[in-house]
């Protein structure tokens, strides 16, 4: 369950793509960080990309997360960053993407996850002009992978930059941080490797797309089923346990065996 931090922020919301937004979060002396830059765009025509610089700046390791909450006049849902860790004094950068379904206004509430503590800003504005009018040029296919990580491979019509996997229609309650592969060349494979966190697995499917950050080019969205894909061992370690202890078992026996019977005919011999 999310715990929001009491009496804790002091938030002074300044309009996007303007350094030094600020938010201030300290627990007991220990825990605590704060926003020292914040981007969007307020009017997107394409693909809406969230940027944040975020400064760990009291005494504790911290796993750091950030998720972008998005509301129309309800929510919409979350897109969120990759994970990092970050250790005292160290500041990082986190982006996530989020591809509009239709025109609107609509506002984000950051939510940072720090160190197992959840704070929420109060809402940014920003307004979906038109929706990306893309070139399909590019082609995607996924498998699963061990590890709860789905392989993506993209091979593209002509040479393209800024390339990011945008992930969709996920289970409420899954983390998928959006995946940067930055350029593609015409014709030639770019693998990249997406994350996800389940709450409670299943088999779900999940929408993939890849676009690039201008709107201009991008793949048709792919349906995946996520399913889990364990390793051999992982699958099968108890099986192989068994037949490793078993064969021990039959060499120790076959050895003692042949033991004793050269000990008898050593005997048999000086009789």
């Amino acid at each position: 369950m999310k715990r929001i931090v009491p009496a804790l922020l002091c938030l002074l919301l300044i309009p996007a793509l303007v350094p030094a937004f600020r938010i201030e979060v300290n627990v007991k002396g220990t825990v605590g960080g704060y926003i020292e830059y914040f981007e969007m765009k307020e009017t997107t025509d394409s693909l809406q990309k969230f940027g944040l610089q975020w400064y760990n700046s009291q005494s504790a390791n911290c796993k750091s997360r950030m998720e972008f909450r998005i509301y129309e006049d309800e929510y919409v849902e979350s897109v969120w960053s990759s994970s990092k860790e970050m250790l005292p004094g160290v500041s990082d950068y986190f982006e996530a993407y989020w591809l509009p379904a239709k025109e609107g206004n609509y506002s984000v509430k950051i939510a940072i996850h720090h160190c197992q503590e959840i704070v929420e800003s109060e809402p940014i504005d920003f307004f979906v002009e038109s929706l990306p009018n893309s070139e399909d040029v590019i082609t995607m296919e996924a498998k699963n992978l061990p590890d709860r990580k789905i392989e993506v491979i993209l091979k593209s019509k002509r040479d393209v930059e800024d390339v990011v996997i945008v992930p969709s229609d996920y289970p409420i309650g899954w983390i998928f941080a959006g995946v940067k592969i930055g350029e593609i060349k015409e014709d030639v494979d770019a693998v990249a490797i997406v994350n996800y966190e389940p709450s409670v697995f299943r088999d779900e499917s999940v929408t993939l797309q890849a676009v690039t950050l201008d709107g201009k080019y991008s793949s048709e969205s792919v349906n995946f089923m996520v399913k889990e894909e364990k390793r051999f061992l992982d699958e099968h370690g108890l099986s192989v346990i068994f037949l490793i202890a078993t064969g021990l078992i039959v060499s120790v026996l076959v050895n003692v065996y042949l033991i004793f019977k050269n000990k008898k005919a050593e005997k048999d011999r000086k009789l």
